[in-house]
């Protein structure tokens, strides 16, 4: 028993250990695309976008077709980043759940709740006539008074 659990102390910490690994290797990755130490990988192929104004024979440029295929690399490397983050900080919340004790205590035992019908309608039963005693009682009492 004692080495199942010390087997799953070894994989929590594992687990923690590439948590953490994915987080820091997210954040640099990061870092280094947007201060411009590494170029993001080039997925997208975009063309100029140009607009053409009615009575004019040249079109002028909106927006560079580099320029949006860096504005969408570096938007898609970041939405990676942070889904890369995300999975880290689950894995090493999953290594932390396995590392840490689960103690429980029971303060009271539960008592056993009562599904048989005729034992509930025997104890109806042996309630009624003492209420009916006490009842009497106080109307002995009120004739007596009278």
């Amino acid at each position: 028993m004692k080495l199942k659990m010390k087997d799953e102390k070894v994989v929590g910490y594992v687990l923690l250990a590439i948590g953490i690994a994915m987080i820091f290797f997210s954040v640099y990755q990061m870092v280094q695309v947007f201060t411009g130490a590494s170029p993001p990988p080039n997925l997208f192929n975009f063309s100029d976008i140009r607009l053409t104004m009615p009575g004019e024979t040249e079109s002028s440029l909106l927006i560079s077709g580099e320029e949006l295929n860096k504005l969408a690399a570096m938007v898609f490397w970041y939405m990676l980043m942070f889904f890369i983050m995300y999975a880290g900080g689950k894995i090493a919340s999953l290594g932390v759940n396995m590392i840490r004790e689960i103690k429980v205590e029971v303060k009271e035992p539960m008592e056993k709740p009562e599904t048989d019908v005729s034992s509930q309608r025997n104890k109806n039963q042996q309630k009624e006539p003492q209420k009916s005693k006490e009842a009497r009682g106080v109307n002995d009492k009120n004739q007596n008074e009278s």
